[in-house]
């Protein structure tokens, strides 16, 4: 990948293990509260609160994160079974048929290097040997290039909401 030339240590892609979760979380909390500073972060999100039992002990999900020599964890991204949620894309996916893409984060220092696509690359390639058939997100507008960010990573807008949050909804079909 051409953006690593800039990175004197090229990253690595894991899924998180046990004694990662602690370090995983601060990291994705840290990057969340300066993405979405409008949000509450006196609370961890339930999947965060039960880290367990939602990633390491679920064969439907997983969650992986870049790692840097020294500079220790700089990306994030998850998988949940899509739970029907969310009113904007209601009926469009069958029962346990979609993933939904969670928490993916870069560091904003290590930013246009190519670490976000490696992280979604990784996690394809895991969900290749899961029961998906597609994956799913929503990003937001406000977010600058989150939409074209995942535009170039094969993703297509299903549907946008004229919110607070603009909101864009994403899929793309897992390739088997």
């Amino acid at each position: 990948m051409e953006f690593l030339t800039q990175l004197q240590i090229i990253p690595t892609v894991v899924a998180v293990q046990e004694q990662q979760v602690h370090d995983t979380i601060d990291f994705a909390m840290r990057v969340r509260r300066e993405v979405f500073p409008m949000m509450d972060h006196t609370r961890l999100p339930i999947d965060f609160e039960q880290f367990r039992e939602h990633y390491l002990d679920s064969d439907d999900a997983i969650f992986l994160v870049a790692q840097m020599g020294d500079a220790g964890i700089v990306g994030s991204i998850g998988i949940l079974p899509y739970d029907g949620r969310i009113e904007a894309v209601e009926g469009r996916y069958e029962a346990q048929s979609a993933a939904e893409i969670v928490k993916c984060y870069v560091d904003p220092a290590y930013r246009r290097y190519g670490i976000g696509s490696m992280l979604v690359n990784e996690l394809e390639n895991a969900v290749k040997d899961m029961h998906y058939t597609t994956l799913y997100l929503h990003t937001h507008r406000f977010l600058p290039g989150a939409v074209d960010f995942w535009k170039r990573q094969g993703f297509t807008v299903i549907a946008e909401q004229e919110d607070d949050w603009q909101t864009v909804h994403m899929d793309k079909l897992v390739g088997k």
